[in-house]
């Protein structure tokens, strides 16, 4: 990024270069769609359409809510600040898990499984994970495991 951009310019510049690259690298190993998209985060409580994401990938809208980069945070799995940070690397939470002992031959052993078996996994993860008291692992973005409040904040 060019020193002589406004932090307010540089955080748009970022905020849009992440956000697109989120929508190529996609979910489950397949680009997703503006439509798919805010069909999941209205579906979760954050109030988004896609035409709205349409003007963010664009540039054509530039300061979104916080709450509006929660949910985008929340569909990608990203923390909040990787979308707008320069500083912040969209994989700096997958980094720090593939650091943990065993979770890298785990991840390993998932690569090439189906859409539907690598959710079935996780559930049984989380079900594994709660036998032993552990938290819920929740999408960046979503506090504490708990679904958002609803509101109608589209930026």
């Amino acid at each position: 990024m060019d020193d002589d951009v406004a932090p307010g310019e540089r955080t748009a510049r970022v905020f849009r270069h992440r956000l697109n690259e989120l929508f190529a690298r996609g979910r489950g190993g397949r680009p997703v769609t503006n439509r798919e998209a805010a069909h999941w985060m209205t579906e979760r409580g954050y109030s988004i359409n896609e035409a709205y994401l349409s003007a963010l990938r664009g540039g054509h809208r530039s300061s979104p809510s916080l709450r509006v980069v929660e949910g985008i945070a929340a569909f990608f799995g990203v923390s909040t600040g990787s979308l707008v940070d320069p500083e912040e690397s969209p994989d700096d939470r997958l980094r720090a898990a593939l650091a943990d002992e065993g979770v890298e031959q785990f991840a390993l052993r998932a690569q090439g499984l189906s859409p539907e078996n690598v959710r079935a996994i996780i559930e049984i993860v989380d079900r594994v994970r709660s036998l032993e008291h552990l938290p819920p692992v929740a999408p960046p973005g979503t506090p504490n495991g708990h679904p958002p409040a609803s509101g109608a904040d589209r930026g």
